[in-house]
């Protein structure tokens, strides 16, 4: 993988910024923009997001610099695609550096394409991570969209030490499993650390920044803590995920780890041959719920197939003006 000092990246996102992109941002710029709410079909809830338009004229530091502006957990750059077969490239960046994946950026810049496109729709989206078909529909303000995941999840390694999360996330002694349902990492696209506890437990950790570098996440983007939802939530998980090393300390919704908790509960031995339909919950503790659709296909003890989706609707739109 190449290596860019300005621009951080997390689970091997190939497209470095060499010094011939910086020069792309030589003269003034002006540049629409939509922001959208993600994994919600109500404004001011769910993940918020920045979709920024024709975003061939940024180099990565701009993009970058405008993601920390909107100060959003993630903003996404529609770019012209490179493969023939899809309808734009995207480029997602949190306020920490760039991603090859994310979910809620996946599922708002299609909503915000077929919005713009005035259609219910299906694409093809190219991103560092593949090619994602996503199936979009909608109207007005509020669109659907989900889509098919090319990186079916996978256990990756063995997780950090329970004692050590659990100092990280400000829980009791104990909180978090260490048999079946010990921490480990996992992924679908890009790399998470999974740890299960009580759902009280999930519901009052607290980020201790502190005792988060003694994690040594190195190029995973962060924690999800889990734990099943409530009787009569209507969700099959509740989860919280916590990446501050990435810019982002709590996120109300990361569609990219629910799509490698497949992977966690088949390693914990919770997983049988079948079609699974899930719902996982995020976004409470911060007064922004969010719901994420997983569905998967289990066959022979492997993963046939994965898709993520979730609503979104549009919030606001201007202009970013850009000066190199």
């Amino acid at each position: 993988m190449e290596t860019c000092s300005e621009i951080p990246r997390f689970r091997a996102c190939e497209n470095s910024v060499d010094s011939s992109e910086r020069e792309k941002s030589s003269v003034d710029e002006t540049l629409r923009y939509e922001t959208w709410d993600v994994f919600t079909d109500r404004r001011f809830a769910g993940n918020p997001l920045a979709v920024i338009f024709g975003a061939d004229v940024l180099s990565g530091d701009a993009m970058l610099r405008i993601t920390r502006e909107f100060n959003y957990s993630e903003s996404v750059f529609l770019l012209t695609p490179r493969a023939a077969d899809c309808i734009a490239r995207l480029r997602i960046f949190t306020p920490g550096g760039e991603l090859p994946f994310a979910g809620h950026p996946t599922v708002g810049a299609a909503a915000a394409i077929a919005r713009q496109r005035g259609q219910s729709d299906e694409m093809v989206l190219e991103l560092p991570a593949g090619r994602f078909r996503v199936r979009v529909a909608g109207q007005g303000d509020v669109w659907h969209a989900e889509f098919e995941n090319p990186n079916l999840p996978a256990v990756r390694a063995d997780g950090p030490d329970a004692l050590r999360l659990e100092a990280a996330l400000g829980l009791p002694e104990g909180s978090v499993a260490t048999e079946s349902h010990m921490p480990r990492r996992c992924g679908a696209g890009i790399d998470f650390f999974y740890a299960a506890a009580p759902l009280a437990a999930v519901k009052d950790a607290r980020l201790n920044t502190a005792a988060w570098d003694a994690l040594s996440l190195d190029d995973a983007c962060g924690v999800l803590l889990y734990a099943p939802a409530a009787p009569g939530s209507g969700a099959d998980w509740h989860v919280r995920m916590f990446g501050p090393h990435i810019g982002v300390p709590e996120d109300p919704a990361t569609g990219s780890a629910a799509a490698g908790l497949p992977a966690q509960l088949m390693a914990s031995g919770e997983l049988a041959d079948g079609s699974y339909d899930w719902w996982v919950e995020q976004g409470i503790e911060m007064g922004r719920p969010a719901r994420i659709r997983v569905r998967f296909e289990v066959r022979s003890g492997r993963f046939e197939s994965l898709a993520i989706g979730g609503d979104a609707v549009a919030v606001c739109a201007g202009e970013v003006r850009w000066e190199s």
